[in-house]
């Protein structure tokens, strides 16, 4: 009985590993990729209506590479004081702005 527990224990080796200096290398530049590539390129789609008098209003996300980010209230913010050419009628149009480092 003995000696199957202690067959057992060495079979069941909970003690800590130590991590190789090349395998941590490659686990911390594995986590910079998956942490930095994706902000690389982000875009946010908004749709927006412009009144007849050129003034950009009701702005809304409907799309975005990264939510979570803050990056569809950026693109929101940065509508805020929008205008276009003015015309016969209000209209409704989308916009994609794209954020880069």
């Amino acid at each position: 009985m003995i000696v199957v527990a202690l067959s057992l224990a060495l079979i069941l080796d909970a003690s800590p590993k130590r991590e190789t200096a090349s395998s941590a290398i490659m686990r911390e530049t594995a986590m910079m990729d998956i942490e930095v590539a994706p902000l690389l390129s982000v875009a946010v789609t908004l749709e927006c209506t412009a009144r007849a008098s050129g003034k950009v209003e009701n702005c809304r996300v409907m799309g975005e590479t990264h939510p979570g980010f803050g990056f569809g209230e950026a693109a929101i913010a940065l509508m805020r004081d929008a205008t276009v050419e003015p015309g016969a009628e209000d209209f409704q149009f989308a916009r994609t702005i794209q954020f880069t480092p």
